[in-house]
């Protein structure tokens, strides 16, 4: 490890000219000293034969069987020598000031294990301009706070954050197994003992939307999801956190129980019962018919996906939250 040092980890797949303008962003940062490693998951683009042209010795280039980001982030980690760490997708960019904002958040409290703060989505395509700002705030109970959403996303990124790196080395890899890494390492580290810490102030960085990307799948992101909270039941075991994942996951599967027409009615109906057995408190007798009734009626699924039920969807939600709650 280099003291000082931080390792700007890009994630590259495809992802060309949109990686020139992320490499150039990690390069041209207020703070110093940086080191840039390219992860090319085998891109058929001209990233293999543009990156290593342009930016030559400035940046360390590998390139690899697709891994998928969390495979991108692993390998680069490997060969990072950096005491802070940066991960960052092949279409996003870093705000000129984002590292040196968070190391300055680092200095003024080396307590601290991974420093986050806020973003700017911007769009890709043609058009009026067009962006959305994910705030973030200080978080008392981190632990909590990932599983207990409440309605509302705690808007953590890899783009947001930075990552000393002995949290890396505690929490260990990125699930190269999940469709939602990130989630899940938030939650890990968490659970670790990691302690985040809160850079507040203009966006850290700038997330692109553009069509194709993981996020657009919610068949797959429902899923994803479901797996993460899943696989956090198998190690999370303090109280009454292990209540509150039981009761979120419960209410992921009645959700993708009721709301997905790819399933069979008898997948649907299976998963409604394994909603309802991971957590009575959170499906009660009364939701888990409710459920039964939307998938056995013709086009039932079909109607609770649709806007006119949006109020009877919202009823439902805050009778599931006042049931987790009492």
């Amino acid at each position: 490890m280099t003291p000082g040092l931080v390792s700007v980890v890009i994630c590259a797949y495809n992802n060309w000219p949109d990686v020139e303008m992320t490499t150039a962003s990690a390069l041209h940062q207020s703070y110093h000293p940086v080191e840039v490693i390219v992860v090319d998951n085998s891109s058929s683009d001209a990233t293999p034969q543009e990156i290593p042209r342009r930016f030559g010795k400035l940046v360390q280039y590998i390139r690899q069987p697709n891994r998928e980001c969390a495979g991108a982030y692993n390998a680069g980690f490997a060969v990072a020598r950096g005491e802070f760490i940066q991960f960052v997708d092949g279409d996003d960019v870093l705000a000129p000031n984002k590292i040196q904002k968070q190391v300055e958040v680092f200095r003024e409290n080396p307590e601290m294990d991974i420093v986050y703060g806020d973003f700017r989505y911007f769009q890709t395509l043609a058009g009026p301009a067009n962006w959305e700002d994910v705030a973030t705030q200080p978080e008392e109970d981190m632990l909590r706070r990932s599983i207990v959403l409440d309605g509302q996303w705690v808007g953590i990124t890899t783009l947001g954050a930075l990552f000393h790196r002995r949290a890396l080395e505690r929490v260990g890899p990125w699930d190269e197994t999940l469709y939602i890494e990130d989630d899940d390492y938030w939650m890990r580290a968490a659970y670790a003992g990691c302690r985040y810490g809160h850079c507040p102030g203009s966006p850290m960085g700038f997330k692109r939307i553009r069509p194709g990307q993981k996020g657009k799948n919610a068949s797959a992101m429902a899923q994803g999801a479901e797996r993460v909270w899943e696989k956090a039941l198998g190690y999370v075991t303090r109280e009454p956190y292990r209540t509150w994942l039981a009761q979120e996951l419960a209410r992921r599967r009645f959700h993708v129980a009721v709301t997905r027409h790819d399933l069979s009615r008898r997948e649907a109906l299976a998963k409604l019962a394994q909603a309802r057995a991971t957590s009575p408190e959170a499906i009660s007798a009364l939701c888990y018919a409710a459920g039964c009734a939307v998938i056995v009626l013709p086009g039932g699924s079909a109607l609770a996906r649709s806007p006119r039920w949006r109020p009877i969807r919202r009823v439902l939600s805050r009778f599931l939250h006042f049931r987790t709650q009492k």
